[in-house]
């Protein structure tokens, strides 16, 4: 057993009361530690000491873990805010005035439960800053989701005839029925033209426009649903409303400009 190991070996049978306190340069044969091991674990109360001791090791070795991915995120943020991403709105639709201060860019699929929990959140964006804040939607489909891609491909018909939103809502509200004929029958309850739906839906600009929004959300680190960035901030996650409002008051303070 080398000196290292040793010495670490010994301070947390100290620390359970086992023996005392050695110095770092201290020896124990591992004759020795077996047996002081092996008649400590006679006792229940050798049992409990140890287990105590082995517990609060570890308590310490994740709260030193916590504190380290803390400080690693605080720098994170502070860099993204420094370099924020850069992303093209393109044609993608989008609510919230047009001289919004705050752009919020969101990568999502519609099959995903987190993702209707982020929309909600989203809404809650809108209500807060109603004259700050404007919501993108990039789509993001998921491949173990069957029907995340024909459900994207279903709203951006619906985009096509001025009703995305309604859609994209109706979608997230029903995630349970999506297919096929959910699909028309959403179209023809927004009395949307069912044939050019169908067209849109069933179209190679369709399925080009979903696939560049993923390769968009790829390019950016976004590997999984929701996603969102605001005002180029990455927020990977369905996170509650007070942790997107404390990175867009932190934008209205700077007087950042939106994305464009």
């Amino acid at each position: 057993m080398n000196k290292l190991k040793n010495y670490i070996i010994t301070a947390l049978l100290a620390s359970a009361g086992l023996v005392a306190a050695v110095p770092a340069n201290a020896e124990i044969s591992e004759k020795d530690f077996s047996a002081s091991i092996e008649k400590y674990l006679q006792s229940d109360a050798g049992v409990s000491k140890i287990g105590s001791a082995l517990e609060r090791y570890f308590q310490k070795k994740q709260q030193e873990s916590a504190k380290q991915q803390e400080e690693q995120a605080k720098a994170d943020l502070e860099e993204q805010f420094k370099n924020p991403v850069k992303i093209d709105i393109g044609k993608s639709p989008v609510k919230g005035p047009a001289n919004a201060k705050v752009t919020i860019v969101e990568f999502s699929d519609f099959q995903c439960p987190y993702c209707k929990r982020g929309r909600d959140v989203m809404d809650e964006m809108l209500k807060a800053y109603p004259n700050d804040v404007k919501v993108t939607f990039k789509h993001f489909p998921l491949g173990f989701h069957k029907e995340a891609e024909p459900s994207a491909r279903a709203s951006w018909a619906a985009q096509q005839q001025g009703k995305f939103w309604e859609y994209h809502d109706i979608l997230f509200n029903n995630q349970d029925k999506l297919g096929a004929d959910f699909y028309l029958a959403t179209a023809r309850e927004l009395k949307l033209d069912e044939k050019k739906f169908k067209a849109d839906m069933d179209s190679e600009a369709a399925a080009k426009q979903v696939k560049e929004d993923n390769e968009v959300g790829a390019k950016n680190g976004i590997q999984g649903t929701p996603g969102f960035f605001v005002n180029g901030v990455a927020v990977k996650g369905a996170y509650p409303s007070a942790h997107f409002k404390q990175i867009v008051d932190r934008w209205l303070n700077k007087g950042a400009a939106g994305a464009k």
